[in-house]
């Protein structure tokens, strides 16, 4: 099977468990938005802000060595000891962090979830190999069958928890409960088991991971102020009601995302690894997959940049209508970000993990500056200021030191698949801002022309593909 049908038979396997988890959890916030406030969102983002912090630490790239290494059992059981022990430091961190945390926002109340939330660090340490050993053997249905049973499991908790009036510990107790129920699922999957082992185990496991853990966690610590300083700063300065707004917003960029880089990244980062061993052109490859993604990204990105009021309405009730004014820019960000957040993988594969991290300083410095510039004039502007941040400092950075200097695309790859993307995406973005409607809905209409045309091929090879089934299918009924 050639690579790019073994890809998208995984991608589709994959899919259609990521699919229906994010449809599952997105119905939930439908249901859950009616019985939450917008202030109980937030209490619980107060919190999140610093664990998601501390949580960059969690994995500290070993998922990764386990898909790259070709070592086996002893080396599994290795890093997952050093796993468990990352795992109970980051726990004892975040409780010692929880007094601070509520002094920062002044709000006592905070100390006791941030230290029950803290518990989820142990829990998912346990997760981090047998997810990179189930990664390695392609064995995406086990996957997605996993997230697909915990997240339902989970949305249904918090459903009846918001029922019953537990407020926010409704979106707390059930991700606790859902790890729980995942290192069961992965253990059975694996076979693995947890065990102690001596200490000079444990230093052997660090010295063959520390280049990865270093390198990827410097980056994804940047990488993840860069991205969540304006929460932090929303709910210092505005409120947790204003970032309960902002979150929610927010949260529906990150979804999509989310499912794009669980999606595409899980597949891609093993299916590259295999493709790179047997010599093939992982970067023709590379760049075909991001030209899909863009395609079905756009669709949404419209949903989302025209249609945000109905939206919100229809999904969130009048309550939450103020998450209209932040979706247009929720939207201009999913027509870029999502390609963006999958070029980690193609740094890790080739072994530049200290290039990303080295990008990651300016373009995170740029953006938390955009970001704390924005929080001087409302929470609409730290939004507004972080997009163009994003398409117009973020992605050009990484297009020079990654697609062109480290994954050796030629300039005019470059120029003719990103170019018209950001410079069209800009437009939209200070049209919106302006409010000049019918810019929003040339540059729209001009970068839908732009993909139709680098996209020919895949849209015909598609087409081709659904008719010959059609084919095939009236034959087998005719018969």
């Amino acid at each position: 099977m050639s690579f790019r049908k073994s890809l998208f038979k995984n991608i589709i396997i994959l899919g259609g468990y990521s699919y229906t988890t994010q449809i599952v959890s997105f119905l939930a916030t439908i249901v859950l938005s009616r019985l939450l406030l917008p202030e109980e969102y937030g209490f619980v983002a107060l919190i999140t802000v610093f664990t998601g912090f501390i949580s960059q630490f969690s994995d500290a790239g070993l998922s990764y060595i386990i898909v790259r290494s070709d070592f086996r059992e002893q080396f599994y059981k290795m890093m997952h000891y050093l796993s468990f022990v990352i795992g109970v430091i980051l726990f004892l961190v975040v409780v010692a962090l929880a007094y601070p945390i509520s002094l920062f926002y002044k709000d006592s109340a905070l100390i006791l979830p941030t230290m029950v939330m803290s518990i989820n660090f142990i829990l998912r340490s346990l997760i981090t190999v047998p997810y990179g050993i189930l990664s390695k053997k392609l064995r995406f249905n086990s996957l997605g069958s996993i997230e697909l049973i915990c997240s339902t499991a989970e949305v249904v908790l918090m459903i009846l928890l918001a029922y019953l009036k537990f407020s926010y510990w409704a979106l707390i107790f059930p991700s606790i409960i859902g790890s729980f129920v995942r290192i069961l699922l992965y253990y059975q999957k694996t076979g693995l088991r947890f065990k102690f082992l001596q200490r000079k185990y444990l230093i052997v496991g660090f010295r063959k991971a520390k280049s990865i853990i270093g390198n990827l966690t410097g980056f994804n610590m940047l990488n993840y102020w860069s991205r969540n300083s304006d929460n932090m700063i929303i709910g210092k300065v505005y409120g947790a009601d204003s970032l309960g707004i902002y979150n929610r917003a927010y949260k529906l960029l990150g979804m999509v995302t989310g499912i794009m880089t669980s999606l595409f990244g899980k597949v891609l980062y093993p299916s590259l690894k295999d493709l790179s061993s047997k010599g093939g052109d992982v970067n023709k490859e590379y760049l075909n997959l991001l030209g899909i993604i863009s395609l079905i990204n756009f669709p949404v990105a419209i949903l989302f940049v025209f249609f945000s009021e109905p939206l919100v309405r229809i999904l969130w009730s009048e309550t939450w209508i103020k998450v209209a004014e932040l979706l247009p820019y929720v939207g201009i960000l999913i027509l870029t970000q999502t390609l963006n957040s999958t070029t980690g993988n193609i740094f890790i594969l080739l072994g530049k993990e200290k290039t990303l991290f080295r990008i990651g300083i300016p373009t995170s410095i740029i953006v938390i500056l955009a970001i704390a510039g924005g929080a001087f004039i409302s929470y609409v502007h730290v939004l507004i200021f972080y997009t163009i941040a994003i398409v117009g400092v973020d992605i050009p950075i990484v297009l020079y030191y990654g697609f062109k200097k480290s994954f050796g695309f030629s300039n005019k790859v470059i120029l003719n698949f990103w170019i018209p993307k950001l410079g069209l995406s800009l437009v939209m973005i200070m049209s919106v801002w302006l409010d000049f409607q019918w810019i929003t809905i040339l540059a729209a209409v001009l970068y839908l022309i732009h993909l139709l045309i680098r996209q020919r091929d895949d849209i015909g090879k598609t087409f081709g593909f659904i008719l010959k089934k059609l084919h095939l299918g009236k034959l087998e009924s005719s018969n």
